[in-house]
């Protein structure tokens, strides 16, 4: 499971059986294809940066927005947060308020949450959490 601010709040998100399947049949693709379609948007947002519209330009240019879709971005975070122990009720009132209200708003909903997704479908993917947690001091001692 990851943990990542989502709205106001850290949440946990994970992909179990049913909800990788449901993010499959959401997104019409398997979770492999769905990383990469999301994977060289936030790459190139990364590299370039979301504050510029060069940052945007360059991942238009590379195709970074080229196969990626909506559902893409939304699903993993809805059935992500349903595997993270929100009821499905919770979960998409949550997606609504934060994910669906930022597209009403133009706010470039998949720009800010792409990275969050794509987190959620690697975790799935490899079982590695988006960031590896660094042994307090002493356990690493201890271990050897």
């Amino acid at each position: 499971m990851i943990r990542h601010q989502f709205g106001t709040e850290e949440h946990g998100f994970l992909l179990r059986v049913g909800e990788w399947r449901d993010v499959e049949k959401a997104c019409d693709a398997g979770l492999g294809e769905i990383a990469s379609r999301i994977a060289p948007l936030v790459a190139l947002v990364d590299l370039a940066g979301t504050e510029t519209a060069g940052g945007l330009m360059q991942a238009i240019t590379a195709g970074g927005l080229g196969r990626l879709r909506l559902d893409d971005v939304r699903a993993p975070i809805l059935h992500g947060l349903i595997g993270g122990g929100r009821t499905s009720t919770e979960a998409g009132a949550l997606v609504k308020k934060v994910f669906d209200e930022a597209v009403a708003a133009g706010q470039g909903p998949l720009l800010v949450f792409a990275p969050l997704a794509l987190g959620i479908v690697l975790q799935a993917i490899t079982g590695l959490p988006d960031e590896l947690e660094e042994p307090a001091p002493g356990e690493a001692e201890a271990a050897s």
